[in-house]
């Protein structure tokens, strides 16, 4: 396309390429740099789901802050399944008959296929999550699952997989005992 054939209020790639070189480098200093790698890897490293945890849980901000930073605390956790550990958490009041749970599922391991009695909400806070129908979920992605539905999860990442979930309660398909998880 010739320059006159151009909307004038189109910017030339090439000025933009240009310009961008031309602009100084900039020097991220060593302390904002380690804090910001700390923030990556450290115990706040879900504190961007903070508000989101708050809402769906109805949770005080200190409450939900510190059920985010147990993600780290081994002892806090209790074996559920092979490869599946959970760690249950009161509520606010607003969630009425359900709980909050947090679950971690390591990589190639199955949450196997369950009913839900209620609405289960859960939040993904790490990792790769794929459903029996093959749909795949990711960190951020938030999955409503409706009252009475069936569906097993799967860790296809090679991360652990770690969601917070409020759910009334589940029963594995093929058991007659519900689960309170």
């Amino acid at each position: 396309m010739s320059a006159q054939d151009r909307d004038e209020s189109e910017l030339d790639p090439n000025v933009l390429d240009a310009l961008a070189l031309s602009l100084p480098t900039a020097r991220v200093p060593a302390s904002l740099k380690d804090r910001l790698l700390s923030l990556a890897g450290g115990k706040e490293r879900y504190l961007p789901f903070l508000d989101r945890i708050i809402s769906i849980f109805d949770l005080g901000e200190p409450v939900a802050r510190d059920h985010l930073y147990s993600v780290d605390d081994a002892e806090a956790w209790e074996d559920m399944l092979p490869g599946v550990r959970f760690r249950d958490f009161e509520c606010g009041p607003a969630v009425g008959e359900a709980h909050g749970g947090l679950v971690r599922l390591a990589p190639g391991e199955v949450f196997p296929m369950h009913q839900h009695v209620g609405q289960e909400t859960v939040l993904l806070l790490q990792g790769t999550l794929e459903d029996d129908h093959g749909k795949r979920f990711h960190a951020g992605d938030t999955v409503v699952s409706a009252d009475g539905s069936q569906h097993e999860v799967r860790n296809v990442g090679d991360d652990e997989v770690i969601y917070a979930a409020l759910v009334v309660a589940i029963q594995f398909v093929g058991e007659d005992e519900e689960d309170d998880d």
